[in-house]
């Protein structure tokens, strides 16, 4: 999980199909996942021991800014997630590791599987005397969620964001990281409901799109 992308020409085609996977949609559960491939057993066409650098930006929707404030409700990164503003007001978590397999597509499904850490980064919400805190964000390209631990649950792990990837770009940078543009990053039920009850709101719903999401990994 530490170590470097394999450096092959197919690996890194690997990398590109797995943005594009890991931020769009999919129907199918992992256990429908797992029995597809249990049943099939095809032969992986890559796969990335570890995932590296650089970083997933957040544009924050305008909309749900003024939404927030409207609420009394503020929203900040938290350890070492920053804001910038990249693409206007941007959130940006860093990439940490993980890993990633993918079959041909058609022959599993989901035909990306594996897990993409944001460790050490997340959100903050404050408001009416409440804190909610989520952190150590984690993207399955299996279900298209991002799951984050919520520091007043003791820590216990929920689906944050719904990604669909619909409008998704694929291109690379000079540097040869592969950028993935135009993910939609939307309130899953759970969070809404969470944010709901700490706040006293009924404002919060599921599939407020919270912004566009700007991949560049490394």
């Amino acid at each position: 999980m530490r170590t470097r992308f394999l450096a092959t020409s197919a690996v890194l085609a690997g990398s590109l199909t797995v943005g594009l996977a890991a931020c769009g949609g999919s129907s199918d559960g992992p256990a429908a996942s797992a029995a597809t491939a249990a049943s099939s057993s095809p032969t992986p066409a890559a796969t990335i021991a570890s995932v590296t650098g650089v970083d997933t930006a957040v544009a924050v929707e305008p909309a749900t800014l003024a939404a927030l404030k409207s609420l009394g409700v503020a929203v900040a990164p938290s350890g070492t997630g920053t804001l910038t503003s990249q693409y206007g007001p941007t959130l940006v978590f860093p990439i940490t590791g993980g890993n990633v397999t993918i079959y041909p597509k058609g022959q599993v499904t989901p035909y990306v599987q594996g897990i993409i850490h944001h460790d050490g980064s997340g959100l903050t919400f404050t408001g009416n005397g409440k804190t909610l805190t989520v952190d150590n964000f984690d993207v399955n390209p299996g279900t298209s969620l991002l799951t984050a631990e919520v520091v007043q649950m003791n820590n216990a792990r929920v689906p944050l964001f719904n990604l669909d990837g619909t409008d998704l770009a694929i291109t690379k940078d000079a540097q040869g990281h592969a950028k993935l543009d135009g993910t939609k990053v939307e309130l899953t039920s759970t969070a809404a409901g969470a944010l709901n009850t700490t706040f006293g709101v009924t404002a919060f719903k599921a599939g407020m799109l919270i912004g566009i999401a700007h991949i560049t990994a490394s």
